[in-house]
C-alpha cells in the first residue's frame, strides 16, 4: 500500500520524464521518511544529465536532493565529490541545506571545501596520483534537513577513445524515491542499453529524436531498498542494473588494451641478461616461471609515479624504464613480467582484471581496477594467473582475484572470462597432532600444521612483521584453541622469506590431567574436530551468523581443513566407545570423518570442504541447519570403562 500511495503522489507531482525541478523534489522528500522507508538513513531524489558530442565527450551535471532521516546520516555531515583530473574537470555548483520550514542555507563550494589527493589512491591497483576528491563539512546538520548539491563534469578524455559507458542502478543500499537520467547523444553513435536483472515496474524510458541528436530518459520510481547484509553477493550480481555503452563486443575492449601495453614490452639487452641469468639453472617450465615471477614481485618495488600522457591509468610505462627504476605498479610490474616471461619462451600476455566482483558479459565496459598476467600452457589455454604486486605471496594469484571479470590484451581481440575458483585442496590447511598419554593421564603432545593458498599467504605476511615474542604468543593462543592447560615447551616455524616450500609451523607441548576420570569411567578430549586452530574456518563460515538471508550470498573462497590426531594411551583401547562424527555431503561442503584403532593406539582423520561459493538466498537456511552438525565437534570424548 505505501509504495501504491508513493507512486500516486509522483504521477500527480511530477510531469513524466522531465527534469526534476528543486520545488517537486522538495516536496516529494517531505512527504516521505522512515515510515516508508524504515531501514534507510536518508531518502534521495537525484538527476543526472549528460550531453555528449560526435567523440563522447561533452559534459555530466548531477543533482541530488537528499533528506537526512536520522542520527546516523545526521552525524555523517561532509559532502565529498570525487574526480581524476586526467579524464574530468569538476565544478560544483550547488551546496545547500534546506530546512523542514523551507529556510535555504548557502553555502559557498570554494569556501567550504578543500582539495586533497584521493586517499585511497596509493592503495587502489590502478594507481593515479591525479584522483582528488573535495570535501567539506555541513554546519547545523538536522534530521529533516534536505542536503541540495549540484555538479558538473567536463570530461577531458574518454577511458576508451570515441565511446562512453554508464550504469544508472535501479536497486540500491539508500533508497532513492525518483531517479531521472537524460542522455543527449549524435545520433550516428549507436548506444547499446542492456537491462541487467531487470525488474518490472519501476523504470519508465521515453527516445526521441531532435535534429541530428537522440535523446535518451530513463524514470526510475520508488524500487524497494536493499538492506545490507553481512556476506551477501555484490549487489551488481543480482540488483537491477541499466548498463549504457558505445562498445558493440568485448573484442573491441581487448584489442583497444592491446594497442595501449605493446608497444611498452620491447626489452633491451639488460633485461634479457636478467632473464638468462635467472633461467640459466631452471630445469623445468615451472621452475623457470618462478625464478621470473619472484625475482618481478620481490625486487621491483610497488611505487607509483604517473608519467603516462595516454592513458593514465592503464597504460604501462616501457619495460626498460620499470627495470631499471626498479620501482613501479601493477600495469608497469605486469608489462614487465610478460616481457621477461616471453624472453624465456613462456607465452604470456598482460590481462586487466575487475578485483572483487563481475563485469556483465552483454555489456562491455573499460571498468577494471588492477592489471595481472595470465600465461598460456601447449593449447594456448590460460595455464597460471600472475599478480606480481604481493611481495610476500608464495602463490602466483592472490584467491581474492579468483571468480573475477578479466580481459587479455589481444591483438585479434578476446572475450571477457573469469577467473577460474580452485578447488578447496589449493587453499588447504593440514593439521598433524601426536598425542601419548602416560600413566598419571598426563599428555605429551607434538603439533605440525602446514598452509597452502590463502592461509599460506596470511601466515607468511604475519610472521614477517612478528616479533619473536608475538610468534610465541600466536602459537601459544592456537595451543589454547587444543585445551586450555597445555604447556608450550618448543617450538619452530618455516622462514616466511622462502617461496620454495609452504608455510609450516611445529610445536611441542604437555598438557597435564589430560584424561578426566570418575569412579567408573575415563573422559579422553577429541581434538580432531577443533578446526578452529586453522586461521580461515571461523573467517569462512562467518556468513552462517545470520538467522536468515534475503539476498544472495557469497562465501570468501574455497577452502578446506584435514586434521589427523594420533593418540597413544598406556591402556588398551578394546573397551573404549568412540564419538560419532556427523557426515556432510551438501552443496559444496563436506565432513568426513575415519578412525583406525591398533592396540593401545588410535588414529582420527577429520576433514572439512568447501567447493562452492556462489549461493542463492533459499539454500541458506538449508546449508545453516547442515552446518550445525558440526557445533559440538569441538566437545566431543572417547568413553572408557576403567
Amino acid at each position: 500500500m505505501k509504495r501504491i500511495i508513493i507512486l500516486l503522489m509522483l504521477s500527480v507531482c511530477v510531469p513524466l520524464l522531465a527534469i526534476i525541478e528543486t520545488d517537486e523534489a522538495i516536496k516529494l522528500l517531505q512527504k516521505s521518511g522512515l515510515q516508508e522507508f524504515p531501514a534507510a538513513d536518508q531518502i534521495s531524489v537525484e538527476n543526472q544529465q549528460v550531453e555528449l558530442d560526435e567523440n563522447c565527450l561533452g559534459t555530466v551535471e548531477y543533482e541530488i536532493f537528499s533528506k537526512i532521516l536520522t542520527d546516523k546520516a545526521k552525524q555523517d555531515n561532509k559532502v565529498s565529490f570525487w574526480y581524476d583530473s586526467n579524464y574530468t574537470d569538476l565544478e560544483v555548483n550547488i551546496i545547500e541545506i534546506i530546512k523542514p520550514d523551507g529556510k535555504i542555507i548557502t553555502l559557498k563550494p570554494e569556501k567550504i571545501l578543500q582539495k586533497n589527493l584521493n586517499p585511497y589512491s596509493k592503495t587502489m591497483n590502478i594507481y593515479s596520483e591525479t584522483s582528488w576528491v573535495l570535501t567539506g563539512e555541513l554546519p547545523d546538520l538536522n534530521i529533516g534537513d534536505i542536503i541540495h548539491t549540484k555538479q558538473t563534469r567536463k570530461l577531458l578524455k574518454a577511458r576508451m577513445e570515441g565511446n562512453f559507458f554508464d550504469q544508472i542502478s535501479v536497486d540500491n543500499y539508500s533508497p532513492k524515491i525518483l531517479q531521472n537520467y537524460h542522455l543527449k547523444i549524435p545520433s550516428n553513435i549507436t548506444l547499446y542499453v542492456h537491462h541487467v536483472n531487470k525488474k518490472e515496474g519501476y523504470v519508465t524510458f521515453k527516445e526521441t529524436q531532435k535534429e541530428n541528436f537522440t535523446f535518451y530518459n530513463w524514470e526510475i520510481t520508488s524500487p524497494p531498498q536493499i538492506v545490507y547484509e553481512p556476506g551477501m553477493e555484490n549487489l551488481d550480481r543480482f540488483g537491477y542494473n541499466i548498463m549504457l555503452t558505445t562498445i558493440k563486443k568485448w573484442e573491441e575492449v581487448s584489442t583497444w588494451y592491446y594497442g595501449l601495453v605493446e608497444p611498452h614490452l620491447q626489452p633491451n639487452k639488460a633485461i634479457e641478461a636478467k632473464v638468462t641469468e635467472l633461467t640459466s639453472t631452471a630445469e623445468t617450465k615451472l621452475q623457470k616461471i618462478k625464478n621470473i615471477f619472484y625475482w618481478v614481485a620481490q625486487k621491483v618495488r610497488y611505487l607509483g609515479v604517473d608519467k603516462e600522457e595516454n592513458r593514465p591509468g592503464y597504460e604501462p610505462h616501457d619495460v626498460t624504464y620499470t627495470f631499471s627504476t626498479r620501482g613501479g605498479v601493477c600495469r608497469d610490474k605486469s608489462a614487465l613480467l610478460v616481457a621477461m616471461f616471453r624472453l624465456a619462451g613462456i607465452p604470456a600476455d598482460p590481462i586487466l582484471i575487475s578485483v572483487g566482483n563481475q563485469l556483465y558479459k552483454e555489456a562491455p565496459v573499460v571498468w577494471f581496477n588492477h592489471a595481472i598476467v595470465v600465461s598460456y600452457d601447449e593449447n594456448s589455454k590460460p595455464e597460471y594467473f600472475f599478480d606480481p604486486t604481493d611481495e610476500n605471496t608464495k602463490d602466483f594469484l592472490p584467491q581474492y582475484e579468483e571468480d573475477c571479470s578479466y580481459i587479455i590484451a589481444s591483438e585479434e581481440g578476446d572475450v571477457l572470462r573469469e577467473v577460474p575458483i580452485s578447488s578447496s585442496e589449493r587453499n588447504k590447511t593440514k593439521i598433524d597432532l601426536d598425542i601419548e598419554v602416560d600413566e598419571n593421564f598426563n599428555a605429551n603432545c607434538q603439533l605440525h600444521i602446514s598452509y597452502t593458498g590463502m592461509a599460506d599467504n596470511v601466515m607468511r605476511s604475519s610472521m614477517m612483521q612478528l616479533t619473536p615474542q608475538r610468534k610465541q604468543q600466536l602459537i601459544e593462543n592456537m595451543m589454547a584453541e587444543i585445551h586450555p592447560q597445555t604447556k608450550l615447551q618448543d617450538y619452530s616455524i618455516s622462514d616466511p622469506q622462502n617461496r620454495e616450500e609452504n608455510m609450516h609451523l611445529s610445536s611441542i607441548f604437555s598438557i597435564p590431567s589430560y584424561t578426566d576420570t570418575s569412579d567408573s569411567y575415563l573422559f579422553i578430549p577429541l581434538e580432531a574436530g577443533k578446526f578452529s586452530i586453522s586461521f580461515l574456518h571461523n573467517y569462512m563460515l562467518r556468513g552462517f551468523n545470520l538467522s536468515n538471508r534475503q539476498y544472495p550470498f557469497k562465501l570468501p573462497m574455497t577452502y578446506s581443513v584435514e586434521f589427523t590426531e594420533n593418540l597413544q594411551l598406556p591402556y588398551s583401547l578394546e573397551n573404549m566407545s568412540f564419538p560419532q562424527i556427523p557426515e556432510i555431503d551438501f552443496k559444496g561442503f563436506k565432513l568426513a570423518a575415519s578412525q583406525q584403532v591398533e592396540a593401545n593406539s588410535v588414529k582420527f582423520t577429520c576433514k572439512f570442504m568447501i567447493d562452492k561459493i556462489h549461493f542463492g538466498k533459499e539454500e541458506y537456511l538449508p546449508l545453516k541447519r547442515e552446518l550445525s552438525k558440526m557445533n559440538n565437534l569441538d566437545k566431543l570424548f572417547l568413553i572408557g570403562v576403567k
